[in-house]
């Protein structure tokens, strides 16, 4: 199947109740694993990349990547920009292929935070593209940036930024963190369930990995819509790289390397899929 917007797929994950698994992919390869290990199990899937990530690898070689994946998959996928804090970033996105952006505005004031996601919604909605926008803080290690502390979401101030700024959806702050836990997270359900009441909305986890599969699976039947993973991901080809150097010192022949770095890349994507409910969904 070709590379779809993600409206289809958000679409099918409202219908289905079912959260769509958003991958973020620090290098052209990943996609490829994500593409066959979704398939195996017929979930539709996001790709995403931000600015972070793109900095070092151009964003328009991921989306030649997608194009000519698009031959060969049958799943349904599309590609997302995660994390941009500026306009001129969703621009840049806008005009490589991303059928959905995040503006993240969750570091600004409340007002800031709005005027700056209206600003975006008025510029992806013109060419169709739909926005995610984010209130409250995650913390943990987003990219290369340490950020400080939670700050959950609150229910009617979530209300009110759904209403000012005509976000698609909402990225909400309800007890999951980027990078690596220090700690079992503790989902706020109730939380969740209030947000989802007030918005109408689908809503985003950002910080998937390392929560528990139950955890999840818990907050996607509660309204949870899309959740990101992506330092499980890395660990993992990071952790399979430097066991197989290990295991075969002076071996240089990369292509040696890459079939069981994919292997355990693909047991964490099957986990993740799993965790969102979206086996079996095309």
């Amino acid at each position: 199947m070709p590379l779809v917007p993600s409206s289809m797929l958000l679409r099918l994950a409202e219908e289905g109740n079912f959260a769509l698994p958003a991958f973020n992919v620090p290098v052209p390869e990943f996609i490829l694993w994500i593409l066959e290990e979704s398939e195996k199990l017929r979930s539709p899937v996001i790709i995403q990349v931000a600015p972070v990530e793109y900095q070092a690898l151009d964003l328009r070689m991921f989306y030649g990547t997608l194009l000519f994946l698009s031959e060969r998959f049958l799943i349904p996928f599309a590609f997302h920009l995660d994390h941009a804090r500026e306009e001129k970033e969703v621009l840049f996105a806008l005009r490589n292929g991303c059928s959905s952006v995040m503006i993240d505005g969750s570091r600004l004031p409340f007002e800031e935070n709005v005027a700056l996601t209206r600003r975006v919604v008025i510029l992806a909605h013109s060419a169709g593209v739909l926005v995610e926008g984010e209130l409250g803080r995650v913390g943990g290690l987003e990219g290369d940036e340490a950020e400080d502390g939670d700050s959950f979401t609150a229910p009617l101030e979530a209300e009110e930024f759904v209403k000012r700024t005509s976000v698609d959806l909402l990225a909400v702050a309800v007890g999951t963190r980027h990078g690596f836990y220090d700690r079992t997270p503790e989902l706020q359900f109730d939380l969740i369930e209030e947000i989802r009441c007030r918005t109408r909305l689908p809503l985003v986890l950002h910080g998937g990995s390392g929560t528990p599969q139950e955890e999840l699976q818990k907050a996607v039947v509660r309204g949870v819509r899309k959740i990101n993973f992506s330092t499980a991901l890395r660990a993992e080809y990071l952790q399979a790289f430097r066991s197989f150097v290990e295991e075969h010192p002076g071996d240089v022949a990369v292509h040696r390397m890459l079939p069981s770095v994919a292997f355990r890349v693909k047991e964490v994507v099957r986990e993740c899929i799993i965790a969102s409910l979206a086996q079996g969904r095309v």
